[in-house]
């Protein structure tokens, strides 16, 4: 069962999953609207707010089938308003639909899906403004990051019960969202509003929305996650989400700002933009791929520069060559992993990248001034 599918990543997914296999139910409040026809796609009439119809709809798709194996939770809609201008009753739609909304469906599921031979499967669609939020989008952000905590919260609570629990976290999406699931608040938008400056950087926003990945790369994304039972709590789908979410907490507030709005202006500092844009860059791919990174010609590259250039900007906007950043991570993560996991020190050096336990205890040693045994002694 999918919910909101009467347009963008829900019909995407609902048709997807229809024509591998799945008997999709294709929940919304408009089930007229779903113009899509596939012999294994059912229409069917959800409304989140409303737990009694939510139910009766739920009993009877078990009633038909015996068993609901897989729950995709999409529905939801954003709310784009300064916090000053927000009436009570728009702030409370905004987290009744996108975020008690899947309390309840899940409430309306899980009693059908529990404790059964065949594995049940939740996953709620969240968003990278779930990790990284914008302004004037407080409200849907906010939904989306509780989003993320009741998906780690059921994950832990429906293990034993043999049901996993995922979220799904796309980009900037190709859909409807812009058109007819983006509300304003319209005192926000006044010539005379306080939030001139912000605005501006609206209009560019919606069309990076709307020029967006294809919503099937969501439901390529999605069918991966289902035939994966070790598929990660949080999965990303190529794109803005899968670039910027796991940065979260490696770029400053500066950074941030500058790398949501794709501005890179640099007001402020005397770093030009298209040198701060290249170390960024490389910074990012440098996050992902720390264990085993490109070489520096391949790396220049990828940033649009030379080599040289490369390593003389990185070192100028981050105070540190490319080489000790990467050293650096590689330590900070083994760090981690020494205090958090149940790995050997061996483990812990393949596992950030380091294949001679010795090179790695040394570096470790020179870092932190104490060696890995005595992080997991500690431990015990």
């Amino acid at each position: 069962m999918i919910t909101g599918t009467s347009s963008g990543i829900g019909k995407a997914c609902a048709y997807f999953l229809a024509q591998n296999g799945f008997i999709v139910y294709a929940g919304t409040r408009t089930p007229n609207k779903i113009d899509i026809k596939h012999k294994n796609l059912y229409p069917i009439k959800l409304d989140l707010t409303n737990f009694e119809q939510l139910n009766n709809a739920i009993s009877e798709i078990y009633k038909k089938h015996n068993h609901i194996d897989i729950l995709i939770n999409n529905a939801g809609y954003g709310f784009i308003s300064a916090v000053e201008y927000a009436s009570e009753e728009d702030m409370q739609k905004q987290f009744d639909v996108n975020v008690f909304g899947i309390f309840r469906v899940c409430k309306a599921v899980i009693p059908y899906m529990k404790n059964k031979k065949t594995e049940g499967i939740i996953i709620n669609i969240g968003s990278y403004f779930g990790k990284v939020s914008f302004p004037l989008f407080a409200f849907y952000s906010a939904s989306k990051f509780a989003i993320e905590g009741l998906t780690d919260a059921l994950r832990y609570e429906l293990e034993p019960l043999n049901i996993r629990v995922h979220s799904v976290l796309p980009g900037f999406t190709k859909s409807s969202f812009t058109d007819s699931n983006l509300i304003r608040n319209l005192d926000t938008f006044k010539d005379d509003a306080s939030y001139a400056k912000i605005l501006d950087t609206i209009p560019q926003l919606m069309t990076n929305i709307d020029n967006g990945s294809n919503p099937k790369a969501v439901a390529e994304t999605i069918l991966k996650t289902i035939n994966n039972s070790y598929s990660e709590s949080r999965v990303y789908v190529e794109g803005e989400s899968y670039k910027i979410s796991p940065l979260r907490d490696e770029l400053t507030n500066d950074e941030q700002m500058l790398y949501r709005f794709y501005k890179l202006e640099v007001e402020n500092t005397n770093i030009d933009k298209d040198e701060l844009k290249i170390a960024m860059d490389a910074k990012e791919i440098l996050l992902r791929n720390y264990t085993n990174p490109p070489k520096i010609e391949h790396l220049a590259k990828l940033c649009a520069t030379n080599k040289t250039k490369l390593n003389k900007v990185f070192q100028k906007v981050y105070k540190v060559t490319i080489a000790n950043y990467i050293k650096n991570i590689r330590l900070e993560k083994a760090y981690i992993l020494l205090q958090e996991q149940s790995l050997s020190i061996g483990e812990v050096a393949k596992e950030v990248g380091y294949m001679h336990q010795g090179n790695f205890t040394k570096l470790f040693f020179e870092k932190y001034g104490t060696y890995p045994k005595n992080i997991l002694n500690q431990k015990c």
